[in-house]
């Protein structure tokens, strides 16, 4: 009799793990590669009539060029439903008074997609950019954000931009780096708002490390690399992203994950947390990027945050290759009327949506500012942003090819139960009591 309580009870046990098994949500397992796709979808879906990518807070059309561009997508053939985001990009053209940044965000997109900077839409983009140089840098005196953006695109524009600014404003940068945590602050050392945060210290680290490979110097490159990479590698949150506020947000978490990408650490563990972070906040619904809403007092999908994961997912950086006109094929001239639309002018100081107390968040291009997307905290920019803004925001450049490790495939649940799973639950239930 022992002999046979023996095996019925190894039978009942493995009846119930059987059970549970059947009867426990599926995991379905979701790859990196299909979360980008579901990315691009989202972008495409975003597209207007005039070849623009809206509904985000900040240059969603330059961003989204650069994320198509790092995913080996043409950008004349993202169209809606005949004129293409390449077509709006040449007809795009900052007004006056125009910022810094209005023209940065175009250079390092124009370069993404192959065309050349000096005459794009017959404008010389690196002309303009280069008469906001004035003292040793970019654009505001009190903002570090036009100069990191500023120099971002300086540099991928090749031998066409001027050598002596680029050196001159990366010495500049280097000079406002955090003497005390290592960080960069959206403002400069010494004017009003200025803190160091996450976001612009991953743009700064897209910057030192461009310059560095790209044969500009200075005797504190290397240092000032390695105390931003610090300054990053201590302020991670606990759930694996980065923010602006100390809880995670997108943008935010964007922009440090292209700093590691150009820092080679795709692989590392920093990364492949931020990575699955990031994925966590992927809509399911229509595959965007999710950004805290302020008017909604929500989190929704945001066509600038969406390309900005896109491109950090996707292993690169904002800089996707050094033009060169000797390689450069020409981009076809516009097919339509260009359309200059309105565009940020840089204010004196951050606006804060709080008090003027409140520091200053900047997002993730050169003018938006990382949002938060659990709670309603406002964000800091130095420019009026609109829905069209041309304006970059804070992180990312230099490109790296496609790596997504075992980290970057998450599982889901899906909680569906097959039919076949179900009923051969209730059979295994069945046999069980009648076993028993």
């Amino acid at each position: 009799m022992e002999l046979f309580r023996k095996p019925m009870k190894n039978f009942k046990i493995l009846i119930l793990i059987l059970s549970v098994l059947f009867f426990s949500p599926v995991v379905k397992i979701v790859s990196a590669d299909a979360v980008i796709d579901d990315g691009l979808n989202y972008l495409k879906l975003k597209q207007d009539a005039t070849g623009r990518i809206n509904t985000g807070f900040s240059a969603p059309s330059q961003w989204s060029a650069i994320a198509f561009a790092a995913n080996g997508i043409d950008i004349s053939t993202v169209k809606n439903p005949s004129v293409s985001l390449q077509d709006f990009l040449i007809g795009n053209i900052p007004s006056e008074p125009s910022a810094a940044t209005d023209w940065e965000t175009r250079i390092l997109s124009i370069v993404a997609i192959n065309g050349d900077p000096t005459n794009y839409g017959g404008v010389n983009y690196i002309a303009k950019l280069e008469s906001f140089y004035i003292n040793n840098q970019i654009g505001d005196e009190c903002s570090l954000n036009d100069d990191i953006f500023g120099l971002l695109a300086e540099i991928s524009a090749g031998t066409t931009s001027n050598p002596e600014i680029k050196q001159n404003v990366l010495n500049y940068l280097i000079s406002k780096q955090d003497s005390l945590d290592g960080g960069f602050g959206f403002s400069a050392p010494g004017c009003a708002w200025y803190s160091t945060s996450a976001d612009m210290t991953g743009a700064g680290i897209q910057v030192l490390v461009a310059a560095k490979q790209n044969g500009l110097t200075n005797p504190e490159l290397d240092n000032a690399i390695d105390r931003a990479k610090n300054y990053l590698l201590t302020n991670q949150v606990t759930d694996g992203g980065y923010g602006y506020f100390g809880l995670s947000d997108s943008d935010t978490s964007g922009w440090v994950l292209m700093a590691f990408n150009v820092l080679d650490m795709q692989d590392s563990t920093p990364s492949a947390q931020i990575k699955n972070w990031l994925i966590s906040q992927q809509s399911k619904d229509d595959g965007g990027f999710l950004a805290f809403d302020y008017g909604l007092n929500s989190s929704i999908s945001n066509s600038t945050t969406t390309a900005q994961a896109l491109i950090g997912l996707s292993g690169k950086s904002w800089i996707l290759k050094i033009f060169e006109p000797s390689t450069f094929t020409s981009i076809p001239t516009l097919s339509i009327t260009p359309t200059a639309t309105p565009t940020n002018t840089l204010l004196s100081t951050p606006k804060s949506t709080l008090s003027p107390t409140s520091a200053p968040q900047p997002t993730s291009t050169p003018v938006s500012t990382a949002t938060p997307t659990l709670t309603p905290i406002p964000t800091s920019s130095t420019e009026v942003l609109t829905e069209e803004d041309p304006t970059p925001t804070t992180g990312q450049i230099l490109g790296t090819n496609k790596q997504m490790t075992v980290s970057n495939v998450i599982s889901k649940k899906n909680f569906t139960l097959p039919i076949i799973f179900f009923g051969l639950g209730v059979l295994s239930l069945f046999i069980y009591k009648v076993i028993i």
